[in-house]
């Protein structure tokens, strides 16, 4: 017989045989497995499975989870075996389990937990799930508040895995006694009134809190600023007090302290703290609000001048013209004070600048200087150029035109410059028309009546500007007739264009005059845009007139309208608003045997005021008196017009 000694795993007990013929031993309370032969095998209690309870579990990052393995034995029994188990995680990154079951979470996970006993496992799930909750902080703690004043509160949670994080954000805040304070729903607390409230921050079923009170403040002290300032008679400085409470809390309390000055005579002082220097000195500003007061000093001295600037500076200064120059000073309390008339001016090159006592400057050369300014011990400089002559004036010549309709006139434009000279410069400067459609002006200054009315045509270079006046009346065509009324002779004859200036057709109203000027005949005769009408002076102009004597000489006056509102061309109502060009011949008898054949051009002139109403009341008595004597006529419709009309 052997005798066979074998030891186990920690925890188990030993298991001692003793081999002999037909002789099993087996240790008690062990479960060890029989070994040697035994003369009743299906005796021996044997191990069938081992349970792990609890069989699935779920706990957060952080907490721990204890396990316990019971074995089932062939004879049906149970035994705890958690303390003699083999434990193994299969994620131990996740959950680690030590030899007594005791499971620790290490990361969020899952893991199979296993106990093997006597060749038999059992196993279970766990699942670390993220970390829970534990409590919440409430900070600052227990702090102090007074009405209107706010603080701003945290909450901070605890979890599981011992990390924290801030709630602040995430918690429901409330606060009891809400009269006393309010809370916000991101923590910030704002005392109402003096008392006590209890804060409570809440997630779920974790809260924390935090008592706060409201109390008023009480002032600690004043300050006064600025301090030990310095002013001059009549020139202020606002002084300022701020209380300190005993919250910590500063608040301007200027308008409701008590200000106070000794001597008053040197520093007057207002209500709200604005010190005015009365004489020099020295005083002490006092501030008192019930028991709590603050100290000021101010001295009042003579202000004394710490600079003087001239303006303007670096100034180019036209030849011939003047420049008020000005001196400012400044004083050591800030303040300014126009000294033009009292420092003493001074030219560094007086013929090129000279200046007056009261700092008046002339351009008298071309050349630069430099003025100094001097008060005392303090001057001041300026350097000053004095530049070409620029204009400083314009004249327009003619400065008044009155113009018939269609009508040329060279403008000019006359410059006065600072030096005094003078100088035609019309093709350099710009010239426009206020009403172009009267009369428009080119850049060269020639102006063209085209309409009837009155415009200003206006001249300008840097700013500088001229204007003339123009009156554009209609036109007034003159010209003499002269016909020899002899057989075998040519006809003297009248030659009417139209030069569209109106754009359309145009009514020549003609009025025949005698030598001695009376009206003889008139009437109105249509011409087309760019037409030609050809009258003769025996056949259309002198073979009706009002007496019955025909005439040898004569004048012909012929005033052109726009045919549009008048197309009958009736000669006693128009309103005259065209241009035409207009020339007849003339034949003269010098002798029995010779005749003289002349050439005029009708001279073209503006239409006086007068003269229309007198041309249209002449024909009108004509019309009426004349029994059809009297009526000129524009000649055949072929030849560019149409019959008279009246």
């Amino acid at each position: 017989m052997d005798l066979i000694l074998r030891s186990l795993r920690p925890g188990m007990c030993a298991i001692l045989l003793s081999l002999a013929v037909g002789l099993t031993v087996v240790s008690t309370g062990c479960g060890a497995s029989q070994m040697g032969r035994s003369s009743s095998p299906s005796a021996a209690k044997r191990v069938v499975s081992v349970a792990i309870v609890p069989s699935t579990g779920t706990i957060p990052l952080g907490n721990n989870l204890q396990f316990r393995a019971s074995a089932l034995f062939s004879d049906g029994s149970k035994s705890d075996v958690t303390a003699i188990a083999a434990w193994t995680s299969a994620q131990p990154k996740v959950a680690f389990i030590n030899a007594a079951g005791m499971a620790t979470t290490k990361a969020i996970g899952e893991s199979d937990i296993s106990a093997v006993y006597e060749s038999r496992s059992g196993s279970s799930t766990l699942k670390v799930a993220p970390p829970a909750l534990v409590s919440i902080a409430v900070t600052p703690q227990s702090p102090l508040l007074t009405p209107n004043h706010s603080v701003q509160l945290s909450a901070t949670g605890t979890f599981t895995d011992g990390s924290s994080q801030d709630l602040s954000s995430a918690v429901t805040w409330s606060s009891t006694a809400t009269g006393v304070l309010t809370i916000t729903g991101t923590g910030l607390a704002t005392g109402n009134s003096p008392g006590a409230a209890n804060v409570i921050a809440g997630m779920g079923l974790i809260t924390g809190s935090d008592k706060l009170a409201v109390a008023l403040p009480t002032l600690v002290s004043i300050a006064l600023s600025p301090q030990n300032i310095t002013l001059t008679p009549t020139h202020s400085a606002q002084l300022k007090a701020v209380g300190t409470y005993s919250d910590a809390s500063t608040q301007d309390i200027s308008g409701s302290v008590v200000w106070s000055a000794i001597p008053s005579g040197t520093v007057a002082v207002s209500t709200n703290g604005l010190a005015t220097g009365k004489a020099l000195g020295a005083a002490t500003i006092t501030a008192v609000s019930n028991t709590v007061s603050a100290m000021d000093t101010v001295t009042v001295r003579a202000p004394t001048l710490n600079s003087i600037s001239i303006k303007p500076s670096g100034a180019v200064i036209p030849l011939g013209e003047n420049q008020q120059l000005s001196a400012t000073g400044t004083y050591n309390d800030g303040s300014t004070q126009g000294l033009t008339g009292s420092v003493q001016w001074a030219s560094s090159n007086p013929a090129v600048l000279s200046l007056s006592s009261v700092g008046m400057a002339t351009a008298d050369a071309l050349g630069t200087t430099t003025v100094t300014a001097t008060s005392g011990t303090i001057s001041a400089t300026s350097h000053l150029q004095v530049g070409p002559p620029v204009v400083v004036s314009f004249s327009v010549a003619p400065a008044t035109s009155v113009l018939a309709v269609g009508a040329q006139e060279q403008l000019s434009a006359l410059a006065k410059f600072s030096d005094g000279t003078t100088q035609n410069i019309t093709t350099s400067v710009s010239w426009s028309s206020a009403d172009p459609a009267i009369a428009n002006v080119n850049n060269q200054g020639l102006l063209l009546a085209g309409h009837a009315g009155e415009t200003i045509i206006s001249v300008s270079s840097d700013s500088v500007g001229g204007s003339a006046n123009v009156t554009v009346r209609p036109v007034l065509a003159v010209s003499y007739f002269s016909n020899a009324h002899t057989s075998g002779v040519a006809d003297a004859t009248v030659r009417l264009t139209n030069p569209g200036v109106t754009g359309g057709n145009l009514c020549a109203e003609i009025y025949v005059f005698d030598q001695d000027q009376q009206l003889s005949e008139c009437c109105g005769c249509l011409v087309s845009r760019d037409g030609l009408l050809t009258l003769s002076v025996n056949r259309d102009l002198t073979s009706n007139p009002l007496v019955g004597v025909k005439l040898k000489t004569g004048v012909l006056q012929i005033v052109p309208s726009d045919a549009s509102p008048n197309t009958a061309c009736d000669p006693t109502a128009i309103a005259p608003n065209a241009s035409l060009a207009a020339w007849s011949t003339n034949i003269q008898k010098p002798s029995n045997s010779s005749f003289a054949i002349t050439e005029t051009t009708f001279q073209l002139g503006p239409l006086g005021d007068g003269e229309l109403a007198a041309l249209q009341s002449q024909c009108s008595f004509l019309s009426t008196l004349g029994s059809g004597q009297g009526v000129c006529s524009c000649g055949p419709v072929a030849g560019g017009g149409t019959e008279a009309s009246r």
